[in-house]
């Protein structure tokens, strides 16, 4: 599984001391990542910056109801837009998470990383010009 659970007897086994016995067994949120604040636009930053993209990758490892929990507490997504996302990737290989400034787009895709999901950044830029027809004018 995708996160650090031990079976019981091996817990007790490897415990060294009486005190071991009543440790804290790990939960599902153990292997979440630690919720920190979005980080802030300080006095040598532009008040807009560069506004980029957040892409989850399909990677065939972790299960559909992780991902779908990672983004919920890494994105503060609901739980529909957030299976939503967690199937558009594991259908077309690729989602687009959100579209925030850099900072905000890698503290982001790092916390998502954190949690063992393939995630990457593209400005935003770069996508408009992707899905745009080549035949239409602009």
């Amino acid at each position: 599984p995708p996160w650090p659970f031990r079976p019981a007897v091996m817990l007790l086994s490897a415990a060294a001391s009486p005190s071991a016995l009543f440790a804290r067994a790990p939960t599902m949120a153990d292997a979440m990542p630690p919720r920190a604040r979005a980080p802030t636009m300080d006095a040598t930053s532009s008040a807009r910056g560069e506004l980029c993209s957040v892409l989850l990758m399909d990677d065939g490892f972790n299960m559909r109801e992780y991902v779908a929990r990672v983004l919920m507490m890494v994105c503060e997504l609901s739980e529909s837009e957030a299976d939503r996302l967690m199937m558009q990737a594991h259908w077309e290989y690729s989602s687009v998470v959100g579209t925030w400034e850099r900072p905000v787009a890698q503290h982001i895709c790092d916390g998502l990383k954190q949690a063992g999901l393939h995630a990457a950044i593209q400005p935003e830029s770069a996508i408009q010009t992707d899905s745009q027809d080549p035949d239409e004018p602009s």
